[in-house]
C-alpha cells in the first residue's frame, strides 16, 4: 500500500510546482520532500511527476491519479478535522493567517495580550496574500477582507476597514493638489499589480485618476506606504495604516473613502476545539473594539 505521506507529498508537489515551496506547505524540509516523493515513484514503480527547468509538472500516470489522491486528502482531512474537534486542550498550536501588513500591525498586539494570559498556547501567523484553505488545514483561523467561498466554513463579518487616497507634503508641494476633475493629469499614482485590480480600491483610483501616470505597482502594502512617504507618488491606503504615518495627507477624491468589510473563518468541524475557540473569541472581541482605527474619522472636504 502506497504510504499516505508520499501521497501527501505528491499533491503539494503538484499544487506548489516545486519542492520548497511543497515542503513549507507541509511543515518539512526540502530534502525530506524530495526523499518522499523518490520512494513514491520507487513504491508506484512509475513517475507520477516530472521535473522541468521551471518546476515539476504531472505525468500523464500523475494526471490520472491526482483526482483519486484529493479524495483520499478529503478524507483523510476529515478524520483529522474530527479527531481535532475532541481536543479540549488549551496548551497547542493555532494557525492564523491573514495578509502581511495587516498581520504585523493589528493582529500581533491583539495576540500579544492573549499571551500574556495564555502563555501555554503557541500562535502561528501566516502573513500571505494568498487564500489559504481551511478544509484542507493550512490554518486555522483566516482573516480577510473578501467574504469566503468555502462551504465547510463558519464566517463572521467582525468589521468595517478603511481605504484613504494619501500623498505625502513634499509631493503636494512638488506636484501640488490632484485635480480629479481631469482625471489627475501630471501626478503619479502608486497602484497594485495587474492581477489585483478588480480590488475595490484598485477600481476606485482607477476612476478618480484616470489620466494620472502609474509610477509604481506592488502587491504589498507596506512596500505603498513606504512609496506614497517618499513622495513617490499617490495611492489608496489602509486608514491604520497611514494614521501612525507622518507627513502624509488624506484627500478627498469622488466618493470618498473606500470601505471593505473584515471576515472572520474557522472550519466547521474545528470551530469548537477549545484552544481555537479562545483564539476566536478574543480575535472578534479586539476586532471590534478596533473599529474606531479600522474607521477614523474622514477628513473634511475641501
Amino acid at each position: 500500500m502506497l504510504d499516505w505521506d508520499h501521497l501527501q507529498s505528491f499533491l503539494m508537489v503538484a499544487r506548489h510546482g516545486n519542492l520548497s515551496a511543497a515542503a513549507r506547505a507541509l511543515h518539512i524540509t526540502q530534502t525530506t520532500m524530495g526523499r518522499r516523493i523518490d520512494a513514491l515513484h520507487a513504491q508506484a514503480g512509475v513517475r507520477l511527476l516530472q521535473k522541468t527547468p521551471t518546476g515539476f509538472v504531472l505525468t500523464q500516470a500523475g494526471k490520472r491519479v491526482l483526482a483519486s489522491v484529493e479524495r483520499i486528502e478529503v478524507e483523510a482531512l476529515s478524520v483529522q478535522r474530527a479527531i481535532t474537534g475532541e481536543d479540549e486542550r488549551i496548551a497547542g498550536e493555532v494557525r492564523i493567517t491573514t495578509v502581511d501588513s495587516f498581520g504585523a500591525k493589528m493582529v500581533i498586539p491583539m495576540l500579544q495580550k492573549l499571551a500574556k494570559r495564555q502563555p501555554e498556547l503557541q500562535i502561528e501567523l501566516i502573513a500571505d496574500n494568498r487564500s489559504l484553505s481551511l478544509s484542507r488545514r493550512e490554518a486555522d483561523i483566516a482573516i480577510r477582507l473578501a467574504e469566503f467561498e468555502q462551504h465547510e466554513v463558519v464566517v463572521r463579518h467582525v468589521a468595517d476597514m478603511a481605504f484613504g487616497l494619501y500623498a505625502s507634503r513634499s509631493y503636494l508641494k512638488s506636484h501640488g493638489t490632484p485635480d480629479f476633475r481631469d482625471g489627475c493629469a501630471d501626478h503619479i499614482v502608486i497602484a497594485l499589480q495587474q492581477d489585483l485590480m478588480l480590488m475595490p480600491e484598485a477600481k476606485r483610483l482607477t476612476e478618480v485618476a484616470s489620466r494620472a501616470k502609474v509610477g509604481l505597482r506592488s502587491n504589498s502594502r507596506d512596500v505603498h506606504l513606504h512609496a506614497v512617504r517618499t513622495g513617490y507618488g499617490i495611492a489608496f491606503m489602509p486608514c491604520y495604516l497611514a494614521a501612525d504615518a507622518e507627513g502624509l495627507v488624506e484627500l478627498s477624491p469622488p466618493g470618498g473613502r473606500v470601505v471593505r468589510g473584515l471576515w472572520l473563518g474557522v472550519h466547521r468541524d474545528t470551530r469548537d476545539v477549545r484552544r481555537i475557540r479562545l483564539v476566536l473569541d478574543h480575535l472578534i472581541a479586539e476586532l471590534k473594539a478596533s473599529s474606531s482605527r479600522l474607521m477614523p474619522p474622514a477628513p473634511a472636504r475641501r
